[in-house]
C-alpha cells in the first residue's frame, strides 16, 4: 500500500509540473521590457513540452479530441492550418494593392480586452540597451497569475513554449485576424480549441525573453503585424470601431524595420576599390548618389582614387 501511495504521489507531481510553469525570479521583476520577439521558422526550443505521458495539453483537452482543419476560421483568407510555425504565410502585405474591410464584430464574434492594465511599452521603435529595436505589439502590465482573455471568438492555432515568446498562444479569429499572446506563466488552452471572446486562455507571467510579468499582445493579418492601437483603446480596453480597414498603409512600418536592419549591416566607412564610382558604391549599398556625394563632400561625377575612405552613413 505504501508503494502504491508513493507512486501515485510521484505521478500527480509529474502531471502538475506539466501544467504549472516556473515562476519568474523576484530579481527579474524590475521592468516589463523584453527583446523584440522573432517568428521561429525552425522550432528549436521546447516547441512542445513532452514527457513520457505526452504533450502538456493532453491534460487540458478532452480525450480523443480532434480538429477538422476544413472548419478552421476565416478560410477565405487562409488556405492552410499550421500548429507550430507562427507565420507560415510569407506574404509581403506592404505591397498589397487592394483594400479589405474586416467586420470585427459580428453575430458570432464579440470583443473582450485581452488584459486589464496600463501599457508599459507600445508598438514601434524603442531603446533596448544601446540600440533601438522595433516592438511589434503592446505590453500590458500584469501580475503573475492574472487572467488573459481571448480578444475575439476563434480557434487556437498554436499553444506552445518558444525561446522568445515563452509560453504563448495564437488564435485565428472568425473575423480574419490572428492575435498572439505571450509570456504566460501557465497555458489554459490547446490547439484546435474553440474560444469565445472573453474566454481565459492562460495566466500572465514572465517566461521567454522577458524581465518582468506582463502580457505581450500582437494583432496579425496573414502573418504580418498590425499596430494593436488601431483596434483597441488600451486605457479603457474598448474597441475603437466595429470594422478595420486593411491596406498597405497598415504595414508601412515594415519599411522602417527593413531600413533599420539595412543600416545595421552597412559599415560607416569603406575603402574604395579600383574602378569604384559614387554610382557603383551607391548601388551596392542601397544609398542615393546625392546623399553619398554630400556625406563625402564630392560632386556626383567626382573620380574616386583606390584606397580612399568613403563614408556611407
Amino acid at each position: 500500500m505504501v508503494f502504491v501511495f508513493c507512486f501515485g504521489l510521484l505521478i500527480s507531481q509529474n502531471v502538475y509540473a506539466q501544467i504549472e510553469s516556473p515562476q519568474p525570479d523576484s530579481t527579474e521583476l524590475v521592468d516589463t521590457e523584453e527583446e523584440d520577439e522573432e517568428d521561429e521558422e525552425a522550432v528549436e526550443f521546447d516547441s512542445v513540452i513532452v514527457d513520457n505521458n505526452g504533450p502538456y495539453w493532453d491534460f487540458l483537452r478532452p480525450r480523443n479530441f480532434s480538429f477538422d482543419t476544413s472548419q478552421a476560421p476565416a478560410n477565405q483568407y487562409y488556405n492552410f492550418w499550421d500548429t507550430v510555425v507562427i507565420n507560415p504565410y510569407k506574404r509581403d502585405l506592404k505591397l498589397m494593392d487592394d483594400t479589405i474591410i474586416l467586420p470585427l464584430i459580428t453575430d458570432g464574434c464579440g470583443f473582450h480586452p485581452p488584459a486589464i492594465g496600463d501599457l508599459s511599452s507600445t508598438f514601434g521603435f524603442r531603446r533596448w540597451g544601446r540600440r533601438a529595436k522595433f516592438h511589434f505589439g503592446v505590453d500590458v502590465r500584469m501580475d503573475v497569475g492574472d487572467p488573459v482573455y481571448a480578444a475575439f471568438a476563434g480557434v487556437v492555432r498554436i499553444a506552445k513554449r518558444s525561446a522568445d515568446y515563452g509560453y504563448m498562444v495564437l488564435i485565428r479569429h472568425d473575423n480574419g485576424l490572428e492575435t498572439l499572446y505571450a509570456h504566460f506563466s501557465q497555458l489554459l488552452s490547446f490547439p484546435g480549441q474553440y474560444v469565445n471572446a472573453g474566454d481565459i486562455i492562460g495566466l500572465a507571467g514572465s517566461t521567454g525573453r522577458s524581465t518582468g510579468p506582463h502580457l505581450h499582445f500582437e494583432v496579425r493579418f496573414k502573418g504580418e503585424k498590425i499596430n494593436p492601437n488601431k483596434l483597441v483603446h488600451f486605457p479603457t480596453g474598448s474597441l475603437l470601431s466595429d470594422s478595420l480597414q486593411i491596406d498597405k498603409s497598415c504595414f508601412k512600418h515594415l519599411y522602417e524595420v527593413k531600413a533599420a536592419k539595412l543600416k545595421l549591416k552597412t559599415p560607416k566607412y569603406i575603402k574604395a576599390r579600383k574602378g569604384d564610382t559614387l554610382y557603383k558604391i551607391a548601388r551596392e549599398y542601397g544609398i542615393s548618389v546625392k546623399r553619398l556625394a554630400r556625406l563625402n563632400k564630392l560632386s556626383k561625377k567626382s573620380k574616386i582614387k583606390r584606397g580612399r575612405k568613403i563614408r556611407l552613413r
